[in-house]
């Protein structure tokens, strides 16, 4: 997160300086290139004033006299002209060019290098286009000049004092050039000042991050913030080791409270599963089944859930809820419940709304056990085709907790002593239960108890307890 903030850092202020910077330098240089452009303008104007002054006045002078016609006198104003722009010009590269009526070069005064060498011989090269009087810049015979143009009518000449634009801006070059040198120069600068500046004000930042991520990784609300500042970073140090504080007295508190729910919760389990028992006996008080069936029902119950892939959760509930399958009996005449003999339909009927006296006894209750219990006391005589009772149901409108405790029920019934019956043997109890698939119970759970029947027979907690 502080790289994050030094590289936002940098990216915020660095385009503001740079743009700051350029700015500026920008100014300065347009500022100063145009004060050197009018400086250089003004020489230009100046020697092109003097120029056409000097040959002006020439002229006047000839015509003063009547001389104006005779071409001797012509020829010497021409000579004392060229003498005198001679005087004029103050660098090697500067260049006074005489073009005639016809645009064709009459004479170049100075200049250096290659094209004015090649300008020895007047009249015998013409520019085009034509250069008109006033400020020029273009290319003459080869060169790139600048410089001011004037007419001298009575000779039919157009006389342009130039110099090359290279020289002609060259200190505005140089100029440019320092400007970029300083450009850099500061934007170099501010990246360091303000990479100092960071390191002052992120490196406590970045050191207070990293001591909460320690206390974080390692969960250890003891430890605390190193604080060597007295400035805001300092203070949020101090907030923050207070913090902690409270929390660690307020998580030793919740420790504690934590410890007392389970020690609570774990009685109240235990108490519930003492109740559920309770119930369990009450239901067997006045049958001649004991306590051992109900242990042995919810033990096979809970192998069945298990061996359906249901989790531990599950498992527990169909241990706990399973006793209860007959606490609607508590409701049925003890002559009928202790009968040694079969009992007649009208007593069979009656037997049956055990399963309704059940249902009606717990469904109202908030536990998930009772609730289940509930379920299982009105569907564990519920047959897969449809022939049980008390409602009809079949297939897998049974409940799933019914169809299991359906199936070992009826098997711990069969292998145990009863008034009115001796216990079957465990093969014969499997031959009956594999006989009644697909009538009383489901056939995918007869086959898991087929499959795994040593499973259920070798239990120490089944049906030999």
């Amino acid at each position: 997160m502080m790289n994050g903030i030094r590289f936002n850092t940098y990216v915020s202020i660095l385009p503001l300086v740079f743009v700051a910077v350029v700015a500026g330098g920008f100014l300065s240089f347009f500022e100063t290139r145009e004060a050197l452009t009018r400086m250089s303008n003004r020489h230009l104007a100046y020697k092109a004033e003097q120029l056409r002054d000097y040959i002006n006045n020439e002229w006047d002078t000839l015509e003063s006299l009547k001389l104006s016609d005779d071409a001797a006198y012509r020829a010497a104003e021409r000579e004392s002209f060229v003498t005198y722009a001679y005087s004029v010009l103050r660098t090697s590269s500067e260049a006074i060019y005489i073009f005639d009526a016809d645009g064709n070069l009459s004479e170049r005064i100075g200049g250096t290098g290659a094209a004015a060498e090649s300008l020895s011989y007047p009249g015998e090269t013409a520019l085009s286009p034509p250069l008109t009087p006033g400020w020029f810049e273009r290319t003459l015979f080869g060169e790139n000049r600048v410089g001011i143009a004037f007419l001298f009518e009575p000779f039919g000449w157009t006389i342009a004092i130039s110099e090359l634009r290279s020289l002609y801006f060259g200190d505005v070059n140089l100029v440019f050039r320092d400007h970029i040198v300083v450009l850099i120069v500061a934007v170099v600068l501010a990246a360091l000042l303000l990479a100092a500046y960071l390191q002052v004000i992120i490196a406590p930042l970045e050191r207070l991050t990293r001591n909460i991520e320690r206390i974080i990784a390692t969960g250890d609300f003891s430890l605390r913030l190193l604080n060597d500042s007295r400035d805001e970073i300092g203070v949020l140090s101090d907030r923050f080791n207070s913090l902690l504080t409270l929390v660690e007295d307020q998580k030793g508190g919740l420790i504690a409270s934590a410890a007392t729910e389970r020690l609570a919760n774990a009685i109240t389990q235990q108490r519930e599963a003492e109740t559920l028992l309770l119930l369990g006996h009450i239901s067997e008080y006045n049958d001649e089944e004991t306590g051992a069936h109900l242990f042995r029902l919810g033990t096979l119950s809970a192998t069945f859930s298990r061996l359906l892939g249901h989790d531990q959760e599950n498992q527990d509930l169909m241990s706990k809820s399973a006793p209860l399958h007959d606490i609607g009996k508590i409701g049925v005449p003890q002559a009928l419940l202790r009968k040694p003999a079969k009992l007649t339909d009208e007593e069979y009927e009656v037997m049956k709304r055990h399963c309704e006296y059940g249902y009606d006894l717990l469904k109202d209750c908030r536990s998930r056990y009772l609730l289940e219990g509930a379920v299982i006391a009105w569907t564990h005589h519920e047959h897969w085709d449809g022939e049980g009772y008390p409602r009809g149901l079949a297939g897998e409108d049974i409940p799933l907790s019914g169809r299991i405790v359906s199936i070992v029920d009826v098997y711990d019934a069969l292998v145990s002593d009863r008034p009115y019956k001796s216990a079957w043997t465990d093969e014969e109890a499997l031959s009956f239960i594999k006989s009644q698939r697909g009538k009383k119970f489901d056939p995918a759970l007869v086959d898991i108890f087929v499959d795994h029947f040593e499973e259920f027979r070798t239990d120490p907690t089944g049906p030999a307890a």
